[in-house]
C-alpha cells in the first residue's frame, strides 16, 4: 500500500471539497486565529487564579507523583533483574556458563544497581509525606520500607551471586564437580567393562549409571539413595568375586567409594543452589511487596495534592465564571463548527485504533480528506495490514515450533530405528499438512544416500524398492543439501534441474531438504514435499533444521542402544560357548561342543572343523550336521 502522492492532490481536492483540501495546519490557522480574539478576554481574569493552579500542581509533580514514578522505576528494574536471573538458571548449561554469566549475571547486577539509586532517590523523598496526612501510613513507615528495601535489595543480589558461584562450582557434564565423578564413574567402567565373567557387575554399574542420570535430569532424592545402594552393591560384587585379584578388588572399591563421595559432593552442592535459589526468589518478592506499599502511598499522596489543585481551581473558576459565560455564548457557533470538522475525524480514527487494540485488524481508518489527518489515515491502514501479516506470521511460527516439540515427545521414546523414522516422517507429513516427507540415510561407505523411510504407501514402497541417490551426484536436490550441509529449498520444482521426478509422487511442486547432523557430521537427509507452488520459506527451513536436529539426534541415541545391546549379546554369547566347552573332558568332545555351539550360533547346516597333526600324515576330523 502506498501512500497518495503530492501529484494527485488535484482530483481529491475536488472530491473532498474547499474544507476538506485544506491542509490541517490552515485549518488551525483558521479555527484558532477566530478564537483568539475571544482567549484574550479571559486570559487576564484567569491568569491571578492560574497561578494559584500552577503551585498546587507543582507540588504534585514534586511530591506523589515522582514517589509513584520511582516506586514504578523500581519495580521495574526488580522485573528485568528476575528476567535476567530467569534466563540464566534456564540457558547457562545449553550457552555455557561463561557466556550465561557475561549475558544475564553482568545484566542482573545493572539492574540491581539502578535499584539502589531508584532508593536514594526516594529515600530523598521522604519529607514529601509530611505536607498530608495518608491513611495508615506515615514518614516513619516509608523511611523503615527504605530501609527494608535496602536490606533486601544487597540480600537478594547477594543470593543471587552466590547461586552463580555455586552453579560455576558444581559445573556440568564434564566441568565442575559433575566433571569429577564422571571422570571417577569412567575409571571404575574401564576396569570392568570388556573383561569375561564380569557381566554382573557390568550390569549393576549401568544400574548406578541410569539412577545418577534420573538425578541429574530430575533432582530427586530418592535416586540419590539408589545410587548409594547400588554402590554398596557393586562393592559386595567385587569383593565376592573370584575373576578378580585381592589387589584389584582394592582398587575398584577404592574408586567406588571416590565415585560416591564426589556424587554426593554434587548432591550436596546442588541442594546449597536450592536453597540460594530459594533465597533470591523470596526476597525479590518481598521487594516487590514493599515496592507496591511505597507506590500506594505515592498514589494516594499525589491524590491528595491534586484534590488540592481542583480546589483552587474551582475558586478560580467560580470567580471568573461569569465573564467565560459571556464569552462561551459568543464563541459557540465557531466552536462547535470547527470542533466537528477538526475532531470527527480525529474520533473517527481514535475508534479505529480502539479495535485493532482488540485484535480486529481488519478493520480501516476511514480516509475523508486529504490534509494531514487523511494521510496519517492511510499510513494507519498500511500499518494494520502490516500489523496483521506480522500476527499471522508470530501464529504460524509458534504453532509449527509446538508441532516440532510434538515430533519430538511422540519420538523420544522409540528404540527402534525403523519405527523411529517411520513415525517422524507420518507425523511431519499429517501434522505440517504435507504432500510427502521422507528420510535418507549415509551408508556405511558414504558415497550414497539411502531412502531409510517414507510417509503413506507411497513413502514404504520406495523404501521397499530399495532406492538410494549418490551423495556426488550432481542433479540432486537430496545430495545438494548432504554437500552443502544446510537446507536447500525448491519452490517450483518445474524449474529446477536439482529435482528428480517420482511416478509415485506425480503432485509434487515444492521440495525442501536439511541435513541430519551430528556432531558436525551429516547422518542423513529430512526431505519434505509439498503440491504448491512456493510452499516453503526461510521460516520453513530454519523449522525444519530444528526438527532434523532431533531427529539426528535420536537415530545416533537408537544407533548406540543397538550396537550396545549388539555387543552385550555377543560377550554372553561367547561366554556361554566357553563355559560349554570347558566342561568338555576330551579333545573329540572339546571339538564337538565348540562346532555345535557355533553352529546354533551362526545358524549353520552343517559345521566342520579338521586338525591337523605335525610330521604326520593322520588326521582328526568332527562335524556337526
Amino acid at each position: 500500500m502506498n501512500i497518495t502522492s503530492t501529484s494527485d492532490t488535484s482530483s481529491e481536492n475536488r472530491h473532498f471539497g474547499f474544507w476538506g483540501a485544506l491542509p490541517l495546519a490552515r485549518k488551525l490557522l483558521l479555527a484558532f486565529g477566530a478564537l483568539f480574539v475571544f482567549g484574550l478576554v479571559i486570559a487576564a481574569l484567569g491568569l491571578w487564579g492560574l497561578n494559584r493552579v500552577q503551585s498546587a500542581y507543582e507540588d504534585t509533580l514534586s511530591g506523589g507523583v515522582e514517589i509513584q514514578n520511582q516506586a514504578e522505576q523500581l519495580s521495574n528494574s526488580l522485573l528485568e533483574a528476575r528476567r535476567r536471573e530467569n534466563d540464566f538458571l534456564l540457558k547457562w548449561k545449553t550457552e555455557g556458563y561463561d557466556i550465561a554469566y557475561a549475558s544475564y549475571v553482568a545484566v542482573n547486577r545493572e539492574h540491581t544497581y539502578a535499584m539502589k539509586a531508584t532508593l536514594k532517590e526516594l529515600s530523598a523523598l521522604a519529607p514529601e509525606l509530611d505536607r498530608n496526612s495518608l491513611t495508615g501510613y506515615s514518614r516513619q513507615q516509608y523511611e523503615a520500607d527504605i530501609a527494608l528495601l535496602n536490606q533486601y535489595v544487597i540480600r537478594y543480589e547477594d543470593s543471587f551471586l552466590s547461586a552463580a558461584r555455586l552453579l560455576r562450582q558444581r559445573g556440568f557434564a564434564d566441568t565442575g564437580l559433575e566433571g569429577e565423578f564422571h571422570t571417577a564413574v569412567d575409571a571404575i567402567e574401564a576396569k570392568i567393562y570388556d573383561r569375561e565373567g564380569l557381566e554382573p557387575l557390568v550390569i549393576t554399574m549401568l544400574q548406578i549409571r541410569r539412577r545418577e542420570k534420573d538425578y541429574l535430569l530430575q533432582a530427586d532424592q530418592q535416586y540419590v539413595g539408589d545410587v548409594h545402594d547400588l554402590v554398596g552393591e557393586l562393592r559386595n560384587q567385587v569383593t565376592a568375586s573370584e575373576l578378580l585379584p585381592t589387589g584389584e578388588k582394592a582398587e575398584i572399591r577404592a574408586l567406588a567409594d571416590d565415585y560416591l563421595v564426589k556424587f554426593d559432593a554434587v548432591v550436596a552442592k546442588d541442594i546449597e543452589i536450592a536453597a540460594e535459589i530459594e533465597a533470591f526468589r523470596k526476597t525479590g518478592a518481598a521487594i516487590q511487596a514493599a515496592t507496591d506499599r511505597i507506590e500506594s502511598a505515592g498514589e494516594e499522596l499525589a491524590a491528595q495534592d491534586i484534590e488540592n489543585a481542583q480546589t483552587n481551581s474551582t475558586r478560580t473558576f467560580t470567580l471568573t465564571g461569569i465573564a467565560v459565560l459571556i464569552v462561551l455564548i459568543m464563541s459557540m457557533v465557531l466552536a462547535v463548527t470547527f470542533s466537528r470538522r477538526l475532531t470527527r475525524p480525529i474520533i473517527s480514527l481514535t475508534h479505529t485504533a480502539q479495535k485493532i487494540s482488540e485484535g480486529n485488524f481488519s478493520v480501516q481508518a476511514d480516509v475523508n480528506s486529504a490534509d494531514e489527518i487523511g494521510e496519517l489515515s492511510q499510513s494507519f491502514n498500511f500499518m494494520t495490514a502490516r500489523l496483521e501479516q506480522a500476527f499471522e506470521d508470530v501464529r504460524h511460527r509458534a504453532a509449527e515450533l509446538a508441532t516440532v516439540a510434538e515430533v519430538s515427545t511422540a519420538t523420544s521414546t522409540i528404540l527402534n530405528l525403523t519405527s523411529l523414522l517411520q513415525e517422524v516422517v507420518d507425523l511431519t507429513k499429517d501434522r505440517f499438512n504435507l504432500y510427502h516427507s521422507h528420510i535418507y540415510l549415509l551408508d556405511e561407505s558414504g558415497e550414497n544416500l539411502v531412502l531409510a523411510s517414507g510417509a503413506g504407501e507411497a513413502g514404504r514402497q520406495m523404501v521397499a524398492e530399495g532406492r538410494s541417490i549418490p551423495l556426488h551426484r550432481e542433479q540432486s536436490l537430496v545430495a545438494r543439501a548432504a554437500r552443502e550441509q544446510k537446507g536447500v529449498t525448491v519452490n517450483d520444482v518445474t524449474q529446477t534441474p536439482d529435482f528428480l521426478p517420482n511416478v509415485l509422487l506425480p503432485d509434487t511442486r515444492s521440495e525442501l531438504a536439511v541435513p541430519m547432523i551430528v556432531a558436525g557430521k551429516v547422518i542423513g537427509i529430512f526431505d519434505v514435499q509439498s503440491e504448491v507452488v512456493g510452499r516453503f520459506t526461510d521460516s520453513d527451513i530454519s523449522i525444519q533444521t530444528t526438527l532434523a536436529a532431533q531427529v539426528a539426534a535420536s537415530v545416533q541415541n537408537v544407533r548406540s542402544f543397538e550396537q550396545s545391546k549388539t555387543q552385550a549379546d555377543f560377550e554372553s554369547l561367547v561366554n556361554t560357548i566357553g563355559q560349554k566347552i570347558q566342561r568338555s573332558v576330551t579333545v573329540e568332545d572339546t571339538l564337538q561342543t565348540a562346532i555345535r555351539e557355533i553352529g546354533l550360533a551362526l545358524s549353520a547346516s552343517r559345521v566342520s572343523a579338521k586338525i591337523g597333526l605335525n610330521h604326520q600324515n593322520s588326521s582328526d576330523k568332527a562335524s556337526h550336521n
